[in-house]
């Protein structure tokens, strides 16, 4: 869009604007003047004429009131006129009547007419009491005529005056564009790569100003085009003698790149006997772990077998002397050698220490199956996996563990209205019995204060968290970081193995969940759990 065209819409769209203002006022006006003052008409009209015929209808006087009504209405603005005496009688009539008089013809006022008929009614009272009424019909048409041909030479006068806007708009703007076309075509010589231009730059108007700034432009860029000539010529210099000392530097670059790629290599095999390093620690780690549990257990089973083996032998020798006497028996001397062997005490320590070897092998049993299913536990897929109720896990976890009587445990109500997970029924169970387990033996400990455990839940967007908080002896900062170490256990030998915060840890993972454990403020620890809700688990799947 041109600026000459801009100009021409911008005058005609602020002189349309202006005129529409104005135009619209006026006509508000001239209908408004107009109508009240047919409003003024009619009220005095109809009041005048009530007065006039108020004595006559009052003494029934006919004829008086027909000369009225037929002076009246010879009034060319007067449609019709009636008067009606007391109870609605008809006394007079006369012009162009309604079908009937009704209040539904009735306008308040000249605005509301819609058939070209202003209808009103007077009311003839005297000392408070209606003794009649009279009617009038005034013509509209005539002053709608006025009304609408006044709109018409509005609307001429508008149309008239904005083809003369237009007009001047368009001579102004030739006007104005004509200096900004010269600029345009020296523009266009410049860019063609000509550097003398001829341009008009008299006058102090704006365009003037923006003329001397081009003609100073192009100065300048003549200027600018030699020095440029001048760098590039010493650039073709420098790059002559570049060459030379780009082949150096590549040399230099080649000699640092080899002593990097040394520098990998090296930094790459530290990498790897870190990495082996630590798998030996772990190794040993867990060498350490599992000896130190089979090996208590061993050790037990040695010094029983060998106490067994040390009873068996006296057994074999009682054996013995009993069939080297003859069928009459000396019991005196068998008392007296079951009394120095102390077989009584061997009766009873016998079946106890055979008692606590199978212990001790069902122990080193244990021990291994956990192995193995530690080992074997892959956790791959999740094909099994169900919508559970979280009270109902709870539920079955509870039912499974042995709860000290100085220990009380508090299921919130939030549990039971917690979002429904996806997940394994027997490994989550299993994740409950083992951390309510270990609160419960936490809160054991206290000699104090009675332990006390609360499990709630909450949902916080597609994730369901579960907190189980005990007020026991809490954890110790040290130990926060190994908690989920394998065989890393603070009980006493033989009441665990160090491994089931370590299953806890793989079946939280292997339902995409977190698991984080820390002290509370006051006493005891907090376990949150974070579990995907179904819905969530369902739009990842």
């Amino acid at each position: 869009m041109s600026l000459r065209l801009k100009t021409i819409i911008g005058v005609a769209l602020i002189e349309a604007i202006s005129l529409a203002i104005l135009v619209s006022l006026t006509l508000n006006y001239l209908k408004t003047t107009n109508y009240d003052g047919l409003n003024q008409r009619v009220i005095s009209t109809t009041r005048l004429l009530e007065y006039t015929v108020k004595n006559a209808v009052l003494s029934y006087d006919l004829a008086t009131i027909e000369s009225l009504t037929q002076e009246l209405v010879t009034e060319s603005d007067i449609v019709y006129v009636a008067v009606f005496g007391e109870g609605g009688q008809l006394l007079s009539e006369q012009g162009q009547t309604p079908s009937g008089y009704s209040v539904r013809i009735l306008e308040e006022s000249s605005k509301q007419v819609k058939d070209g008929i202003f209808d009103v009614k007077q009311d003839i009272r005297e000392a408070g009491i209606t003794f009649g009424s009279v009617w009038l019909g005034f013509d509209m048409t005539k002053l709608n005529s006025q009304i609408k041909e006044a709109q018409k030479w509005t609307a001429i006068i508008v149309l008239g005056e904005m083809s003369l806007v237009a007009l001047f708009s368009y001579i102004l703007g030739a006007y104005l564009t004509k200096r900004l076309t010269q600029l345009r075509d020296a523009a266009d010589q410049i860019a063609n790569g000509h550097r003398e231009v001829d341009l008009n730059i008299a006058g102090k108007d704006e365009v003037s100003t923006v003329s001397q700034a081009f003609v100073n432009m192009v100065e300048r860029l003549a200027i600018s085009e030699k020095k440029t000539v001048q760098y590039q010529q010493q650039l073709e210099q420098a790059n002559e003698s570049l060459e030379s000392k780009v082949a150096q530097r590549t040399q230099a670059l080649l000699e640092s790149n080899r002593k990097l790629t040394k520098l990998n290599q090296e930094l790459k095999s530290t990498q790897e006997k870190l990495v082996e390093s630590e798998k030996m620690a772990s190794i040993g780690t867990m060498a350490a772990g599992f000896s130190h549990e089979i090996n208590n257990p061993i050790g037990v089973v040695n010094s029983n077998l060998q106490v067994s083996l040390e009873y068996l032998s006296v057994y074999q020798n009682w054996i013995a002397l009993l069939k080297e006497q003859d069928k009459m028996v000396d019991l005196e001397v068998l008392k007296q050698w079951e009394k120095n062997h102390h077989v009584q005490y061997l009766h009873q320590d016998f079946k106890e220490c055979l008692l606590e070897t199978k212990q001790c092998v069902d122990r080193v049993k244990g021990l291994v199956d956990a192995l193995q299913k530690y080992s074997a536990n892959s956790h791959e897929g999740s094909t099994d996996f169900q919508p559970i109720e979280l009270f109902e896990l709870v539920h079955q976890a509870l039912s499974n563990i042995q709860v000290a009587k100085n220990v009380e445990i508090n299921i919130h109500s939030s549990v039971t209205k917690a979002p429904l997970v996806l997940g394994s029924n027997s490994e989550l169970v299993k994740l409950f019995i083992e951390l309510i387990k270990n609160a419960v033996n936490s809160c054991s400990c206290l000699k104090d204060r009675n332990g006390h455990i609360q499990i709630k839940a909450k949902q916080i967007g597609n994730f369901c968290l579960v907190d189980i908080e005990d007020n026991g002896v809490g954890i110790k900062r040290e130990w926060l970081k190994r908690l989920f170490d394998p065989f890393f256990t603070t009980a006493e030998v033989g009441h665990g193995m160090g491994l089931g915060l370590t299953y806890c840890y793989d079946i939280i993972k292997h339902h995409e969940g977190e698991i984080e454990i820390k002290n509370r403020e006051e006493h005891g620890a907090v376990v949150t759990l974070t579990l995907p809700c179904v819905a969530a688990t369902k739009i990842s799947q």
